[in-house]
């Protein structure tokens, strides 16, 4: 119980930390720019706009029971580049004048191999999909 309580909790972070760019691009695009952003109409805003999109969200995830096909695929494309290949080659990008021959081919190595590692789940994710459409039910209960 702990362990999935645990897992619960990490997987709400992650939602929160990903989503922030979605949250940061409709409040910047839609938001009113009068006031302090704890203005009353703005946290108001906040809270509507995060919450329908949460809302929808949930629909969609109610709405295809092979929702968890579809993270994997979003982890393979944005998730997993952005975790391990961009840290990576930012890190190269700003310490390459410091880094020895051996660190520097470890984080190509890193680069390369997690990018392949992407394309590979990216791959088995599309298939997933395609094999669980087959049976698409709307609100299944699988």
């Amino acid at each position: 119980m702990r362990v999935h309580v645990f897992f619960e909790f990490t997987f709400i972070v992650k939602c929160q930390i990903f989503a922030s760019p979605m949250y940061e691009f409709l409040d910047t695009k839609y938001g009113s720019g009068h006031g302090g952003p704890f203005a009353i109409h703005n946290v108001m805003f906040r809270v509507g706009v995060r919450g329908g999109y949460l809302t929808v969200n949930t629909l969609v995830a109610a709405m295809l029971p092979f929702l968890g096909d579809f993270m994997s695929l979003t982890g393979a494309l944005s998730t997993f580049p952005l975790t391990f290949v961009l840290a990576n080659h930012m890190y190269l990008m700003v310490k390459r004048h410091k880094l020895s021959t051996l660190q520097i081919s470890w984080h190509w190595l890193n680069v390369a191999g997690f990018s392949l590692l992407s394309i590979a789940a990216a791959v088995a994710a599309l298939r997933l999909i395609m094999v669980d459409s087959r049976t698409y039910h709307l609100f299944a209960d699988l």
